[in-house]
């Protein structure tokens, strides 16, 4: 067994000090940007002559079929994270190595409410405004003019872009399929997925990170 000097254990004093920063920064800013969407969303929509929350009412049967609605989004993401396909594993380790450090030691209520945010601000955004008016050229072609944005705008890599242009197709028919319409199911939905994404992303960069550590001290 190494033994472990007093200037490791000030570095990783040093370090975990800097990762809590880096994750209040993380949630904090992302809540910002997410804010800042919301904003967009009523200047867009303003100038759309669209209202953003024009399809928003809450509605706890809605509620309930958003989190549901949110699980095979949760499988396909666990189940390709899995698959020994190149593309899917590329989207996997981007994911760990830059929302790992932030989430690793993340209160789980603050990554809650960062992803209410989240979910919030891009269906209002793309589903809310976008989506609806669009559909004034016909429900296909809002559908597809409203995700493929939703998909270049979360460009990481090609493959990705792919993925959540469907994801995106898949929150438009929660929109749509359901009457009347009620944007709290694709915004639940959004949110649920990502919050579920952000426990999975945690949990595995914590066990990577006790991997390593059991190495090295072996």
């Amino acid at each position: 067994m190494n033994q472990r000097s007093m200037s490791d254990w000030d570095e990783e004093e040093n370090l975990e000090e800097t990762t809590a920063q880096d994750q209040q920064s993380f949630i904090l800013g992302g809540s910002l940007i997410s804010i800042g969407i919301i904003v967009i969303a009523f200047g867009v929509g303003w100038g759309l002559g669209v209202s953003p929350l024009a399809n928003l009412t809450w509605n706890w049967a809605d509620l309930l079929i958003g989190i549901v609605a949110a699980l095979p989004l949760y499988l396909f993401f666990f189940c390709t994270a899995r698959l020994p396909i190149k593309g899917f594993q590329q989207i996997q380790q981007f994911l760990l190595d830059e929302l790992g450090p932030r989430v690793e030691h993340g209160k789980v209520w603050e990554l809650f409410i960062l992803c209410i945010f989240i979910g919030l601000g891009e269906e209002m955004l793309f589903r809310g405004v976008l989506q609806s008016w669009a559909t004034q050229y016909g429900v296909i072609a809002a559908i597809i003019f409203t995700n493929i944005l939703f998909g270049v705008l979360h460009s990481i890599t090609r493959l990705y872009v792919i993925v959540a242009t469907l994801m995106g197709v898949y929150m438009s028919l929660l929109l749509i399929l359901f009457t009347p319409q009620n944007l709290l199911i694709p915004v639940t939905t959004h949110t649920m997925y990502d919050f579920m994404c952000f426990m999975y992303i945690m949990h595995v960069y914590r066990q990577q990170k006790r991997d390593q550590q059991t190495y090295e001290t072996e």
